[in-house]
């Protein structure tokens, strides 16, 4: 019975350990730009607005085509204008009179409509299907934006995740350094002052460490707003900065050059001018004439007694025609309405006109910012080892009593501050290179 028990007990930690290693995401950066796409709540409302627009263009398609409608209705007239004696009946032939004298009407009626030609139906049209390829360019826009933002978390969480490596390092190194300064100190060798700066040394490192911890943590929820995942979910980073840095071919990226046509931006305020442009033909497809086609059909039931089946009096009638309506004259109110859509579309021009300019100097900002921080990069990584071999050949003279624990300290302080460098230049080469791509949309 109680190996029954045990068995049980096995199975269930087998299925919770399982269960948490499914719910577990792994995610390469390429995964997670990918996934955010689709999860992001930016990126899904940028999807609705196409479906949306989609359904515009429909919408006014179905204005210009055939619309059936049916109609029905009963009244009651209390006072009649028309006195008749019909205690007899209606008179022979004279069935005519009880339009007058009925005061229980039903009427039932269809009307069908057809658009002819409307010009501003037809710019319609066009602004319709040009809007559909703006929310498709607006989303192109919000995903090159959303991989920008992911790239930037995804690279915070590693450097944290590189900081705590390091930091951790050195935090085992002191206290091995701490252990044999304590049997120098037992020995006679060494004085307690210096076992004591050591130990601040370790506290400070500690603090930092601790402090390094909670800024990774901060960034992976960060991460994980941006990707569009619960707070509480399981993620881990199947890439790493060396990885990342090695596919980097920073001469490529330097030498390319700025692909304006490819700008989602630029892009979106070019379709934004085009329904400009259809605006002021709508505005001046106002001035055309107006033709449609209508058939309507009434049926009407006079009663003296209100009651379908039995003494009711049907009249039908039909109707077909065409109606024009010209415009005429507006006193200048359709002219000044298209000059205000001309102006509107001469500020879109100038605006985009600016916007070029200006993103062809951000581009080449970009490229000289990157460049710089690979410089700064290459330089932190040279500092980074040659502050380490000053603090290996310190460490050796102090294990020979020729150094100080201060100056043991302040070396180690050296290899903290290059690290500190050392990562934060890695970061600013990687978000440069974020910044080049969001301009060249990759």
């Amino acid at each position: 019975m109680q190996l029954g028990k045990e068995r049980i007990k096995n199975l269930i930690i087998c299925f919770i350990i399982s269960s948490g290693v499914i719910q577990a995401q792994s995610f390469s950066l390429k995964q997670a730009q990918d996934y955010a796409i689709k999860n992001y709540f930016e990126s899904a409302n940028a999807e609705l607005e196409i479906k949306k627009s989609k359904a515009r263009i429909w919408e006014n398609t179905a204005m210009g085509l055939l619309h059936v409608n049916a109609s029905g209705n009963y009244r009651y007239a209390a006072d009649l204008e028309f006195d008749f004696d019909l205690s007899g009946g209606l008179p022979p032939g004279q069935d005519f009179i009880a339009v007058f004298a009925a005061d229980n009407i039903s009427q039932g009626k269809i009307e069908a409509s057809q658009l002819i030609f409307d010009g501003s139906y037809i710019v319609g049209l066009q602004a319709a299907k040009k809007y559909y390829e703006f929310t498709k360019l607006d989303k192109e826009k919000t995903n090159n934006e959303v991989k920008k933002m992911v790239s930037s978390s995804y690279y915070l969480v590693l450097v944290a995740e590189e900081n705590i490596k390091v930091l951790e390092g050195s935090f085992e190194n002191m206290e091995a350094s701490i252990d044999e300064t304590k049997q120098l100190v037992e020995q006679g060798f060494v004085e307690e002052t210096e076992l004591d700066q050591l130990m601040l040394i370790k506290s400070d490192l500690e603090s930092t460490l601790q402090s390094a911890i909670q800024s990774k943590d901060v960034a992976l929820k960060m991460l994980k707003l941006n990707l569009g995942l619960e707070i509480s979910s399981d993620v881990t980073l199947s890439d790493s900065l060396p990885g990342i840095m090695e596919e980097v071919n920073m001469d490529a990226l330097l030498t390319q050059q700025f692909d304006a046509a490819g700008n989602p931006d630029l892009k979106v305020l070019e379709a934004q001018r085009d329904l400009l442009r259809l605006n002021v033909k709508r505005f001046k497809a106002q001035r055309l004439p107006t033709i449609a086609a209508f058939y309507a059909y009434q049926n009407t039931a006079y009663q003296f007694d209100w009651d379908w089946l039995k003494d009711a009096t049907w009249y039908d009638a039909q109707n077909i025609g065409v109606s024009v309506s010209i415009p005429l004259i507006s006193s200048g109110q359709q002219g000044a309405v298209i000059k205000q859509a001309k102006l509107e579309l001469t500020k879109m021009e100038n605006t985009l006109e600016y916007a070029q300019r200006a993103f062809n100097i951000q581009f080449t900002n970009a490229i000289n910012d990157l460049n710089t921080k690979n410089t700064n990069y290459g330089n932190a990584k040279k500092s980074l080892k040659i502050a380490e071999k000053i603090f290996d050949r310190t460490t050796v003279k102090y294990k020979e009593g020729l150094s100080s624990s201060f100056e043991l300290s302040q070396m180690k302080n050296q290899v903290l501050q290059s690290q500190g460098k050392y990562i934060q230049s890695l970061f600013d080469v990687l978000s440069a290179k974020a910044e080049l791509d969001k301009l060249q949309n990759k």
